[in-house]
């Protein structure tokens, strides 16, 4: 009687602890199914997340039929926030013709005094020349040069001013600038633009544009001056056409070679959002005509 006892009592110790396996077993099932789901809510959450930001950035992309090689309009404070507006190729590496001459502006506006004279050498009248241009033995002012180069996109002009401290020396300072302000894809050559291996991309160009609004408001006035009588010279007309018709303009600058096509910087304020929009067309058939097509887009 005992020992039977003793078995049955074996037996239900026995059945007792699988019971407990089992209920262990079923409450580790049902742990593992909420952390599962709560994985899949996590997840369809932070992908819903991602998504709304994903729409919320596209909304701000213009879709335009662009001719040209590359192109790009920002929407700056000039403080580190930025939003693409519209965006082609921004990162392409292309010739950028005299847009080159805005950091020949820079160098020269760090390292010359504006009031010295300089003297147009046969060097700087053999390079490439404009409808009217400075020529041999010209005596100008380092300013009115800089002038003279902005607004007419004088290639002489920008020559004789790199040629003060020597063509090498003062194209290593245009690229050491172009470094010091985050232009990674960018390489100088020489100080007019006329050769190809200027090269540049519409994001670098738009840090550029931004140093300059920034840094030498004396440059983007310059650059956005539509007619000046220099001493000595007589008047000059700027090369950008869109300076007659939209007055909200605070920075330009034109570039044309057979190698680069048309290109064209132009830099608006918005005063309703206290920021710019700068805006950049690189290789197109019609410089001027293709802008117009971004700016109808964003004013």
């Amino acid at each position: 009687m005992i020992i039977k006892r003793i078995i049955t009592g074996f037996f239900l110790s026995i059945l007792f602890l699988l019971f407990f396996i089992y209920l262990i077993s079923c409450l580790k099932l049902v742990l593992e199914k909420e952390n599962f789901d709560k994985e899949i809510v996590l997840g369809s959450l932070s992908e819903s997340i991602n998504n709304f930001e994903q729409n919320k950035n596209e909304q701000n992309v213009v879709s335009l039929d662009l001719n040209a090689e590359a192109a790009i309009s920002v929407k700056s404070n000039l403080e580190g926030d930025k939003t693409i507006i519209f965006q082609k190729n921004s990162d392409l590496k292309v010739s950028i013709a005299s847009l080159t001459k805005l950091m020949t502006a820079v160098v020269v506006y760090n390292s010359y005094d504006l009031s010295k004279n300089i003297i147009i050498s046969a060097e700087a009248e053999s390079q490439f020349p404009i409808k009217r241009d400075v020529k041999m033995g010209d005596i100008l002012p380092v300013e009115n040069l800089l002038e003279i180069m902005l607004i007419e996109s004088s290639n002489r002009a920008a020559y004789a001013l790199a040629e003060v401290i020597g063509i090498e020396n003062f194209v290593e300072l245009m690229n050491n600038e172009a470094k010091k302000i985050g232009m990674e894809n960018t390489i100088f050559i020489d100080p007019t633009g006329i050769n190809s291996g200027n090269i540049s991309t519409a994001n670098d160009l738009v840090k550029l544009v931004e140093y300059i609004l920034e840094n030498y408001p004396k440059l983007a006035q310059i650059s956005r001056t539509r007619y000046f009588y220099t001493p000595g010279f007589g008047g000059i007309i700027n090369t950008n056409e869109l300076l007659n018709e939209i007055p909200e303009i605070v920075l330009g600058k034109t570039g044309f070679t057979d190698e680069a096509k048309g290109c064209l910087i132009i830099a608006i304020i918005n005063q309703k959002d206290n920021n710019y929009f700068i805006n950049i067309v690189l290789g197109a058939e019609d410089r001027f005509t293709e802008m117009k097509k971004i700016l109808n887009s964003i004013l």
